[in-house]
């Protein structure tokens, strides 16, 4: 396509590149956020993965419950 014809439509057909240029890398800019943002979704997710489940950790709570009271107990009957 070439650039004859009136200014008007040369300055139009020159704006509608510019447009269509910042779009392209609009699109290339968003596209990198997306694969930035599954990579870090990627990695939060593996960091929760690896936390011990919820039963898990509340027996383990109720265990340490046990514990501190009998020692509760023991230290009480000793003073």
């Amino acid at each position: 396509m070439g650039n004859s014809g009136c200014a008007f439509g040369k300055v139009n057909r020159e704006m509608i590149k510019n447009i269509n240029n910042d779009f392209k890398e609009f699109k290339a800019d968003i596209k990198k956020e997306f694969v930035d943002l599954k990579a870090q979704n990627q990695e939060l997710f593996n960091h929760l993965s690896s936390r011990l489940p919820p039963w898990a950790t509340a027996i383990g709570a109720i265990g340490i419950a046990i514990i501190s009271s009998i020692i509760g107990i023991i230290i009480g009957k000793a003073f």
